[in-house]
């Protein structure tokens, strides 16, 4: 009876530290990194042109709005962008070419962003923050065609 009573104690303490275990593992979560995984739709694109240059609005189509930004939990990114196709009519089409990357959480309030995309610019700095519940992809690369810094601003507001 003692033996018995002895395993039992020792299955119920192994279970009680397991469930213990368990459930400070979910609530050490990090709140940002819940909130950048999600689909996220494009509502604003800002660009400047040169370091002294204010940022202006760039305006977007119906068709470029469209456009969503899917976080997964699986650190991996997908972008799928539309544009309006004027030879049929101004329809919206889909890109045939995703922009994919890998993310991960950066310090501070950072995330970081990196693309898979061979044809894709060649950043210089990226930065990608969460500000008042937007998702904001700011990115500085080396234009050839103007042959100046631009940078460029993405917001994009949470669709799920």
């Amino acid at each position: 009876m003692e033996k018995f009573l002895l395993v039992y104690t020792t299955r119920v303490v192994i279970l009680c530290l397991l469930l213990c275990l368990y459930s400070c593992e979910n609530n050490t979560s990090n709140p940002l990194e819940a909130n950048v995984v999600g689909k996220w739709q494009l509502e604003k694109e800002f660009s400047s042109e040169g370091s002294d240059v204010p940022l202006k609005e760039f305006p977007l189509s119906a068709c470029d709005k469209e456009t969503v930004l899917e976080i997964m939990e699986n650190g991996i990114f997908i972008e799928k962008s539309y544009y309006e196709d004027l030879g049929t009519g101004g329809e919206c089409i889909m890109d045939n070419q995703d922009t994919i990357g890998k993310w991960k959480k950066g310090r501070g309030n950072f995330f970081l962003f990196t693309y898979d995309k061979k044809d894709n610019l060649s950043f210089k700095k990226s930065r990608i923050t969460i500000e008042n519940e937007n998702l904001v992809v700011a990115l500085l690369h080396n234009d050839p065609d103007l042959d100046s810094e631009t940078f460029l601003k993405f917001i994009y507001s949470k669709v799920y």
